[in-house]
């Protein structure tokens, strides 16, 4: 698992974008989003996630909020 915090979320759109320490942006869906409740997904929030390079760019999954 990587750790990293949110970027930006757009809570009406349900997604958003997740800056690893390595300063790497990786988007996010709210599916994604393993931790409850889907609240505490907000703009600062330290997160662990997984990886995977779609082709077009990164994606999160396997969301969980630290703490």
């Amino acid at each position: 698992m990587i750790i990293g915090r949110i970027k930006c979320y757009f809570e009406a759109r349900g997604y958003g974008f997740i800056e690893d320490n390595d300063g790497r942006e990786v988007y996010f869906h709210l599916s994604v989003v393993e931790s409850e409740p889907s609240s505490s997904i907000r703009d600062g929030a330290s997160v662990y996630f997984d990886v995977i390079n779609t082709g077009i760019g990164l994606e999160a999954f396997k969301v969980r909020v630290v703490g």
